[in-house]
């Protein structure tokens, strides 16, 4: 590989570490501090090597935060495997006529490890000066290389966390998309049924499909939220009760625990078809009823079940219909599509009672 081509690559290292002329941070300035007391010098800084500069992100005794690269100890530095010492820049060929050493301010001695990436770029030091020949402990330079380490994973952990905030805001304008093309696809499938049952004079059964329809697209909603992986409970029940009560009639209570996406739309319909009956021929038909929604966690058997109990009260009196529709269907699916359903008809009104295990609700 060629001079030109190296260099490319390592200042395309640099770049995406995105830290050129940023401000200065103390994570860098202590660093910086430590390296100028441990090693006793007037100078200490931490360095990155650019096109035709240096940039300080970090120093003490310069007062400037970038100079040009032509005078640069640095720029050899770079050139090392791995650290540079200078203990008197007079008696070194290779800066006996620098400007820096020959005229103002007289610098005589120097000491750098290399800040190096994984793929081995040199793309700047940590290093120290003095205006008097000068030399280094084996510890004090053993002190600079952990100390450029440090910047390293200073780097590389402030890339990381870049790039996962750039997958999440990326993530967002697709689930948003995915939300808007999904909530088109819905009104679509609302739109052609209206038309398609413009005939039919159960009205009441075309509300209810169009019902389900949002009531299935409310939680895609809570799933999108969790890149299609997972809804909280709470979120699903939250939302879907507030469609049917918004007076406090039904409560909610229960532990918030995590739902795969089956379950998420399951008992999202499920709920829908409850409070939809409730409200038609339950206890919501009548001002003074409500309904007790809980849920917990059983332990006591061979694995965690999730156990929910639906209970109406105060409403009309109430008997078990003849009649097996739809959503009577959809309820009797539970939890997970599975069953796991006992219902009971009581004159105080309808208790229905759902369970499954937890590892089949959460699963992905």
């Amino acid at each position: 590989m060629d001079i030109t081509t190296r260099e490319s690559e390592r200042l395309a290292a640099l770049a995406s570490y995105d830290m050129l002329d940023t401000p200065r941070e103390r994570d860098f300035d202590e660093i910086a501090d430590l390296a100028s007391r441990i090693c006793g010098t007037p100078i200490a800084v931490v360095n990155l090597i650019a096109e035709g500069r240096q940039f300080f992100k970090a120093e003490v005794g310069l007062g400037v935060r970038e100079t040009p690269l032509d005078s640069s100890f640095c720029a050899k530095a770079i050139l090392e495997e791995d650290f540079l010492l200078v203990p008197d820049a007079t008696k070194d060929h290779r800066f006996d006529c620098n400007p820096l050493v020959t005229g103002e301010p007289g610098l005589r001695f120097y000491a750098g490890a290399l800040l190096k990436t994984e793929q081995g770029h040199a793309i700047g030091t940590v290093c120290v000066l003095d205006y008097k020949p000068h030399d280094l402990t084996d510890l004090q330079q053993d002190t600079l290389r952990v100390l450029a380490r440090q910047v390293m994973r200073q780097l590389e952990l402030r890339k990381v966390l870049r790039d996962h905030d750039e997958a999440q805001r990326q993530q967002a304008v697709l689930n948003a998309e995915i939300a808007h093309r999904m909530k088109n696809t819905l009104a679509m499938v609302q739109a052609i049924a209206t038309q398609t049952l413009k005939s039919v004079t159960e009205r009441d059964a075309v509300a209810a499909f169009s019902q389900r329809i949002a009531a299935m697209g409310m939680a895609h909603d809570q799933l999108l939220q969790q890149d299609w992986e997972a809804a909280s409970l709470l979120s699903v029940v939250r939302p879907m009760l507030a469609l049917h009560s918004d007076d406090g009639r039904i409560v909610a209570s229960g532990p918030d625990i995590e739902l795969g996406p089956k379950a998420t739309v399951s008992i999202s319909l499920m709920l829908h078809e409850l409070a939809t009956n409730a409200t038609k021929h339950g206890s919501l038909s009548l001002p003074t009823g409500k309904v007790d929604l809980s849920w917990l966690i059983d332990e006591r058997g061979d694995e965690p079940m999730l156990r929910v109990r639906w209970e109406e009260s105060g409403g009309p009196l109430v008997s078990e219909p003849t009649r097996r529709s739809f959503g009577s269907r959809l309820i009797k699916m539970g939890l997970l599509g599975k069953g796991g359903v006992q219902k009971q008809w009581l004159p105080t009104g309808l208790i229905a009672e759902f369970e499954a295990s937890l590892a089949d609700v959460q699963r992905p």
